[in-house]
């Protein structure tokens, strides 16, 4: 017959080994939307990387591919305005993209250029009638990170 003390260590086992798979799952798989936002935002810096104006292009919606007209203007203006975009060597992802109203979502990056500055980047995603994704805006904050 078990004694009340070996009752009590298992008990004990049963709750530590429920917090550890508790902790483990804190961190929920990303959604589609979010794998997706993500991967836009990358392919466009991988197309600036290579200076590929048609391709970085691509990834702008329709309002601001309207507004600049040509992947030669929008680059143009990138280089001018945006030059962590543009100039970005690593990019890390550290939350979740928020839904902000219909089909637009807020996502925040960390950047760090060329000259080895971190920024801070909100990208504005927009969500398009085929369901893929589209950089809709951009807005650079100043990141006093040092290492990302």
């Amino acid at each position: 017959m078990p004694e009340w003390r070996d009752i009590w260590v298992l008990i004990l086992l049963a709750v530590l080994a429920g917090g550890t798979a508790l902790l483990q799952n804190r961190h929920q798989p990303l959604s589609v939307d979010d794998l997706a936002i993500r991967q836009t935002i990358a392919a466009q810096v991988a197309a600036f990387a290579a200076e590929d104006g048609a391709a970085a292009f691509r990834f702008a919606a329709p309002e601001l591919q309207a507004q600049f007209e040509t992947p030669e203007y929008f680059m143009a203006m990138i280089k001018a305005h945006y030059r962590p975009v543009y100039f970005a060597q690593k990019i890390d992802f550290s939350t979740p993209a928020r839904a902000m109203e219909a089909g637009l979502y807020l996502q925040s990056t960390f950047l760090v250029d060329d000259r080895g500055a971190s920024h801070k980047a909100r990208y504005l995603m927009q969500k398009q009638p085929d369901g893929s994704w589209k950089i809709a805006g951009c807005h650079l904050l100043a990141s006093d990170l040092i290492e990302i």
